[in-house]
């Protein structure tokens, strides 16, 4: 499971789509065309906005105004030339502090719409309530007055009446008089949305009312994706959500089953190829011992000789465990490296059967042995927590089996040994 970007596209279809059910004012629908810069359809075959076009990149990150990537034109020529200039080479995208580079693709056309005022929404999932944050003044400069912005902590046991009582109870002074239960209604029907399609985070920023009409101008959203697999019946309208690799970076075709695989389970399993040609492979558990491992790799100065990173916690059964192990070797086999290793390794689990996983990982090794034995892989092992004797028992019998070079530790060992004696083979 994990928390996905989606298209703004596609977060502002969803939520066109139900919204009409829940606000018995929202008449529209939504009128937003999606251009792959690769394959742009004929202008003839765009819509025609009266109001003219604004144009932006839908590529997963945000301040595109401030970065000069939103474009507003009456002519659809000029969006035209416009999105082929910017997807013609590469484009920096300042992000706070970070500086993020590649090639634009995807583009969003809406209609243009003329306004005055700009409301700030924002919904986030924490460990114990939703947080629901909201701004009289929106826009982009919205952190500039971020002391205007109004927290309202949810607890997952409200009702929706409570919900609206404690809207009214926040928002009722910081509303204008013509606008004040309109905006209310807005808030709360785009949090049962919310709910229901369990997004983990949405930013409506801004969104605006002209004649009393709403509008939703700019959406970030990220949707936990096991709950697509749960709950596809949800999506028959406007079909399943697709999540694009974000700006600056492909996934690769066995990354993509790593996270499809992901998207599946109720276990974590993750996993970034980073070097083909690395001497070091991994398959460790637990987002902080994952890191540890890669840390100390590059602390002991071998960073370029980083693989791959990987992480699957949260108690994956044993065929999940083999499965995500499978996809991985396939990539580590193809490299032509002659002294691979492969480190099998995490901290002391709390809940996570050492048994259950080790046996999907010894399965894996056992399927794929000859390969093990032919490209000479190393593997070392570094493990604990509940029945982790019994795992690593397994994962030397296996080994043992079939005569591959196996070095098999518990909790007795440090991880950084660990990864000092596979760099010394």
């Amino acid at each position: 499971m994990a928390q996905k970007a989606i298209r703004e596209y596609y977060g502002k279809k969803l939520l066109f789509s139900q919204l009409p059910m829940l606000m018995d004012d929202f008449k529209q629908s939504y009128e937003g065309l999606l251009i792959d810069s690769q394959i742009i359809p004929s202008l003839s075959n765009w819509p025609d906005f009266e109001s003219g076009y604004v144009v932006k990149p839908d590529e997963l990150f945000g301040k595109r105004g401030k970065n000069g990537l939103v474009f507003i034109n009456k002519d659809k020529k000029a969006v035209l030339d416009w999105i082929r200039k910017k997807s013609n080479g590469k484009t920096t995208i300042k992000q706070n502090e970070r500086e993020l580079k590649g090639k634009l693709r995807y583009f969003l056309i809406e209609p243009f719409v003329e306004h005055d005022n700009e409301y700030y929404l924002s919904m986030n999932t924490t460990r114990e309530t939703d947080t629901i944050r909201f701004s009289a003044k929106g826009g982009v400069e919205v952190e500039e007055n971020w002391k205007d912005v109004i927290d309202i902590n949810i607890p997952f046991v409200y009702k929706q009446v409570s919900i609206n009582k404690e809207l009214e109870k926040n928002l009722s002074k910081k509303l204008p008089d013509a606008h004040r239960t309109q905006i209310i209604r807005f808030i709360s029907a785009v949090y049962e949305i919310f709910k229901n399609f369990d997004f983990t985070y949405l930013e409506i920023n801004p969104f605006v009312i002209n004649e009393n009409e709403v509008s939703i101008l700019d959406l970030v959203a990220r949707i936990d994706s096991t709950s697509v697999y749960k709950n596809r019946q949800l999506y028959h309208e406007i079909g399943e959500p697709e999540f694009p690799a974000p700006f600056g970076g492909e996934i690769s075709s066995t990354e993509s089953k790593i996270e499809q695989l992901d998207e599946s389970s109720g276990a974590s399993l993750k996993y970034r190829l980073i070097n083909p040609e690395g001497k070091v492979w991994f398959l460790t558990s637990g987002g902080g011992g994952s890191v540890i491992f890669a840390d100390t790799v590059g602390d002991l100065g071998y960073h370029s000789e980083i693989a791959n990173y990987t992480d699957y916690s949260g108690n994956p059964n044993t065929d999940e465990t083999q499965e995500f192990c499978e996809i991985i070797f396939s990539d580590m086999f193809k490299s032509k490296r002659k002294d691979k290793v492969l480190i099998v390794g995490g901290g002391i689990a709390n809940f996570t059967d050492i048994a259950k996983t080790f046996t999907g990982v010894a399965r894996a090794i056992e399927k794929h042995h000859k390969q093990f034995i032919d490209q000479k892989i190393k593997i070392f092992v570094r493990r604990g927590g509940p029945n982790y004797k019994r795992g690593l028992e397994f994962m030397q019998t296996i080994a043992d089996k079939y005569q591959i070079p196996i070095s098999v530790h518990g909790p007795e060992m440090y991880m950084t040994e660990v990864v000092k004696t596979a760099l010394e083979n």
